[in-house]
């Protein structure tokens, strides 16, 4: 892991515990790494479906990032609050190319 992968996941990792709405997310991510990012809630379409019922597990929202230095895969795990579109950051997973 080069240094630029590992000052991402340092921060990724400062904001588990804390609560952002997916847009807060959305530009938090994009100006540390300084390119469009937009997560995607991978979770969703399978409680929709029915797939899974689970509703107090958390939700996998995932992303990645196509620059040369830090291209990888993430994935930011949730959950809902009783305030509306706010969620609570649990964990965080990586893998880089």
């Amino acid at each position: 892991m080069n240094t630029k992968q590992q000052g991402l996941v340092e921060f990724l990792e400062k904001m588990v515990m804390s609560r952002v709405t997916e847009k807060e997310l959305n530009e938090k991510l994009s100006e540390y790494v300084n390119e469009k990012v937009e997560v995607h809630n991978s979770s969703q379409a399978r409680i929709d479906s029915g797939e899974d019922d689970d509703e107090l597990a958390d939700y996998n929202f995932m992303f990645n990032i196509e620059g040369e230095e830090l291209y990888g895969y993430f994935d930011i795990y949730m959950l809902p609050t009783r305030e509306k579109d706010v969620w609570y950051i649990t964990e965080i997973g990586y893998e880089f190319d």
